[in-house]
């Protein structure tokens, strides 16, 4: 299933409709009832700590300055002490652009059975500067209590002829009633973009009036293994597709991805930068031959990759010039990448870049080509048949994986042939984990032995990039005590660790490995002539990761999961194996992952070995439950113990 067309088009049937029913009335300002005030808890959350009962937005064109003024209606009630927290009002601004006008706030309590009003004087309010640009108004409703509520309405600039402002249904708080009005300016046209899950209860775009109102919204609340959050709240926004001003013709600005193509390869901060050399024959001032194969690929991103630091900032087009690159050692990544490119291109590979959306930026929606939906750029390179993706940003991560951040749906190929959308995961690489264990008791009663653990793809590279920085860290403060230090290590080390020897930290086309002795009295009990021990030192979670019984949204993870645990535990002489945990198999629907835990008992020697894998990226919200119901089960699993019994004499 294709999570982001389904996001984008679940109410394409919706945005061009007239009304889909008799338009609710949103209560005026000041009308707050006493059931609100007696309201204890929300009866579609009964968790919430608050609820907007009123959300409302009007936009309306001002034709004198081309600008867009908003008018804002809020109401919320207050149901926990969390709650507090939106009694205290804080309204950020840019001084001159979108200074907030005709300020008005009260908070209602109820006293006596009678609703009580409290004016917020405008003398109450406060305002700071923030920094150089930004400002702030605040102010605190006094008398503020669980069951109270609060109201403010506000008029502020929002947008413009050429940005029209969006609108979010949803918050981190339950929504009973949200209301936006965009009444359109006649001399543009524009593109609604509606995301999310929620269901309008009306909506009109006819004529030049654009109207939603939603009720009863969920709160979105941020759950693990989510690319970001936004991709799934219920929004709308407007992408400008022309302007029309009579006297001045029309301007076009959404064009097609075919277009989009040949202006970013002929860009001089995009693919024409690739065509320049001047980079690479400040490192070989007389020309080199290469061969156009993968080892010669390999070689000349290693040299870019370790040449520059990537400073963190993302781009889809060169920010600095070849020269202030090179100068600093340290750039964008499109800079670090575009300079890679220059090297390939030098070199006679076939390379074009790719521009994306990162996890954290959201998808983008092919439906809507809008160029500033990308904010990354990675390097497609294709020798004979074989086909890679590359990124010398990430000195962690072998040249063929692409990090984390990037591993976000699609992206899009800029070649001279037209635009080409291509999988970021092309490389199909698994990040998997191989922890293995041989011990036995000793006679204090605790269990000592050697632990094996090898880590490929992210595991591999989220350990090396903790390592560097701690080992960066102890160089600044002077701290000698390497083990004491990597902290890093702890899920993968288990009782008081000895002789710890890690391998290929800075190799990272090799998979990562750690080796270390240890001892350790965790789990291991002794009763009677019984003796208890958990066999899972190291256990695959702690806790589940999935707490909501449903999920609003889907499980996205960045690569598929591999793996596997195999403890091999000697029997003490004068015992015997009276119970081992009891095997287990257990699938997912739609061969979506499976989890297996062995045992086997053979010549004095327990082995058990667990295998865990996630094949997909996307868990739709219908698979939520079964993946968290595994979580669960795996939970519980690994707390089953080895009884082992003295024998008799």
């Amino acid at each position: 299933m294709n999570i982001k067309a389904t996001i984008t088009t679940l109410f394409i049937f919706l945005l061009f409709s007239n009304c889909l029913a008799q338009v609710p009335e949103k209560p005026d300002y000041g009308e707050v009832s006493i059931e609100e005030l007696e309201m204890t808890h929300y009866k579609h959350d009964s968790s919430a700590s608050a609820v907007y009962l009123i959300d409302f937005g009007e936009a309306t064109f001002r034709e004198n300055d081309l600008a867009m003024s908003m008018e804002v209606h809020v109401r919320i009630k207050i149901l926990d002490k969390d709650g507090l927290d939106y009694a205290d009002l804080t309204l950020n601004y840019i001084k001159g652009e979108t200074d907030y006008g005709r300020l008005k706030a009260s908070i209602y309590n109820l006293e006596d059975g009678k609703v009580v009003e409290h004016e917020i004087s405008k003398r109450d309010w406060i305002t700071e500067k923030v920094n150089d640009r930004f400002w702030s108004k605040k102010v605190s409703f006094p008398n503020a209590k669980v069951g109270s509520v609060i109201e403010y309405t506000y008029r502020r600039n929002a947008g413009s002829l050429y940005s029209l402002p969006s609108w979010s249904f949803q918050s981190s708080i339950p929504v009973a009633y949200s209301e936006y009005k965009l009444h359109m300016p006649q001399y543009g046209t524009y593109q609604p973009k509606f995301q999310g899950y929620q269901t309008p209860v009306y909506q009109n775009t006819a004529n030049s009036l654009y109207h939603i109102i939603m009720k009863d919204v969920p709160a979105l609340t941020k759950e693990p293994y989510v690319s970001t959050i936004e991709n799934y709240r219920s929004r709308v926004e407007f992408e400008i597709k022309s302007i029309s001003v009579p006297g001045y013709g029309t301007e076009v600005y959404m064009e097609n991805w075919n277009s989009i193509n040949t202006e970013m390869f002929e860009r001089d901060d995009l693919g024409g930068a690739i065509n320049k050399n001047n980079a690479v024959r400040r490192i070989y001032p007389e020309e080199k031959s290469w061969k156009t194969d993968k080892e010669s690929m390999v070689e000349i991103y290693d040299f870019v990759r370790d040449h520059f630091k990537w400073n963190k900032r993302a781009s889809y087009r060169v920010v600095d010039s070849s020269k202030e690159l090179w100068s600093e050692a340290e750039g964008d990544n499109a800079d670090i990448n575009i300079t890679l490119a220059q090297f390939l291109k030098h070199a006679g590979f076939e390379v074009d870049p790719v521009i994306l959306s990162t996890r954290g930026n959201g998808y983008v929606n092919k439906f809507v080509p809008v160029v500033r939906q990308f904010n990354y750029l990675v390097l497609y390179v294709k020798i004979g048949e074989e086909e890679f993706l590359l990124d010398a940003t990430d000195k962690f991560r072998p040249y063929n994986v692409l990090p984390s951040r990037a591993l976000n749906g699609e992206g899009l190929r800029i070649t001279a042939n037209g635009p080409q959308w291509i999988n970021l995961n092309l490389n199909n690489e698994i990040n998997s984990k191989v922890i293995s264990g041989d011990f036995s008791l000793n006679d204090d009663g605790a269990l000592e032995g050697k632990m094996q653990v090898v880590l490929r793809s992210s595991s591999a590279a989220d350990l090396r990039a903790s390592l560097y920085e701690e080992e960066e860290k102890a160089e600044t403060t002077e701290e000698s005590d390497a083990e004491e230090d990597e902290e890093s290590l702890d899920d993968y080390k288990t009782g008081e660790v000895e002789n710890l020897e890690i391998k290929n930290v800075k190799d990272p086309e090799q998979s990562l490995e750690i080796t270390y002795d240890f001892t350790s009295d965790m789990g291991v009990n002794e009763i009677g002539d019984n003796i208890f021990l958990n066999p899972l030192l190291i256990k695959m979670a702690t806790e589940n990761p999935f707490k909501l019984e449903e999920r609003l949204y889907p499980v996205e993870f960045a690569e598929p999961i591999a793996n596997t645990y195999i403890f091999k535990i000697k029997v003490p002489d004068g015992y015997e194996v009276v119970e081992t945990p009891k095997p287990m198999s257990l699938v997912l629907p739609e061969n979506g992952g499976k989890y297996m835990y062995t045992t086997a008992v053979q010549e004095g020697l327990i082995q058990i070995m667990v295998r865990f894998n996630l094949s997909k990226l996307t868990y739709v919200q219908q698979e939520y439950p079964s993946l968290k119901k595994l979580y669960e089960l795996i939970i519980a699993k690994q707390e089953e113990q080895v009884v082992l019994k003295k024998k008799v004499e």
